[in-house]
């Protein structure tokens, strides 16, 4: 409840800051934020990981998916809807709606839910004293974190094999790191002071490899590419690799620094004063606080680290890209895909 609190407080101050500022024209598959700045990609972000789409009725959802339709066979607003009704639509549609296929995507593993679902999750590792209890929440973590790949992947589909070697591979490099990192500790004290540093080893190792087995598909079949109009170009494989990259070396190993190493630094802060005895209610409640602003905080400006919507140089793919060309005849320069979650 907390976490959920506190994605859906911030959605709310984004909201109330966006209503003082001008809402730009609408574009069908458009981005209302300039998405060449970090503050533009946050503010995206913001939309798509806002906790009250949760609540977000069928009807309402239905409703949205009109509106956006609508548009697209008038080439225009329909008659009497703003702009900022128009990007609401939008806004509601992607959070909701997988883009390649066209399906809603399963609750729990929305984006909207992530910072709920991995709040008892890091807490669990975090205050783990036994090998049993640092066993089941790796196992918890990277189950639920192959649940968050599947629902967000940037390709249409996942071959399941691949899918149950993630999951496997995944839950044991991360309990073999944890457990053999738990055990060095104890046999050598002296790096103690490494100890924050445990689950997070466990959870990028473990977690790039998640993210890569889950989306395997990409890596060895690619992804959809359009160009500027949204016209599909073909199936790159290069894209493919290069959002999975992206992913890995945005959510899986940046955001971990805040939900994992933040917290028992403040932990660390608030003993040195002497207010606060370990293992107290107060420090339990402080240390789930900590975990719950890092996660708040951390996954935003994680996944806004880069577009959401890649823009690639056709150098950089297949031959049959590098040799299309625009609408007026000149050379094909971009083409656009999404990065995925």
């Amino acid at each position: 409840l907390a976490s959920a609190a506190a994605t859906a407080t911030a959605a709310v101050a984004h909201c109330e800051s966006e209503k003082l500022a001008p809402v730009p024209k609408f574009v069908l598959g458009g981005d209302r934020y300039d998405q060449t700045t970090f503050s533009g990609r946050l503010q995206k972000v913001f939309e798509v990981i806002d906790f009250r789409t949760v609540l977000t009725s069928d009807e309402e959802l239905a409703a949205a998916q009109a509106r956006l339709a609508e548009y697209k066979s008038l080439g225009r607003s329909p008659d009497g809807v703003s702009d900022a009704q128009m990007w609401d639509a939008q806004r509601i549609v992607d959070a909701i709606i997988h883009g390649p296929t066209g399906e809603k995507m399963w609750l729990p593993g929305r984006m909207s839910m992530f910072v709920p679902m991995n709040v008892p999750a890091t807490a669990g590792m975090l205050m783990s004293r036994s090998e049993k209890a640092i066993l089941f929440w790796q196992w918890f973590n990277q189950t639920y974190n192959v649940v968050n790949n599947y629902v967000c992947r940037a390709g249409p589909e996942v071959e399941f094999m691949p899918l149950a070697q993630s999951y496997a591979l995944a839950v044991t490099v991360s309990c073999t790191i944890a457990i053999g990192a738990s055990r060095m500790l104890k046999a050598f004290p002296r790096v103690q002071a490494l100890g924050p540093f445990v689950p997070y080893l466990a959870v990028i190792s473990a977690g790039s490899c998640n993210v890569g087995f889950t989306r395997m598909d990409e890596i060895q079949n690619g992804i959809f590419v359009a160009d500027a109009d949204g016209n599909v170009l073909g199936r790159s494989v290069a894209a493919g690799q290069m959002a999975v990259f992206k992913t890995v070396t945005t959510r899986s190993m940046f955001l971990p620094v805040f939900s994992l190493l933040v917290p028992p630094m403040v932990m660390k802060a608030a003993f040195a004063t002497g207010a606060i005895a370990a293992g107290s209610v107060v420090a339990t409640v402080l240390e789930l606080g900590a975990v719950c602003a890092g996660l708040a905080v951390g996954l935003p400006a994680a996944l806004a680290l880069q577009p959401l919507q890649m823009e690639l140089d056709v150098a950089a793919l297949e031959p049959e890209f590098q040799a299309m060309r625009c609408k007026d005849g000149s050379p094909l320069k971009h083409v656009y895909a999404s990065k995925g979650l």
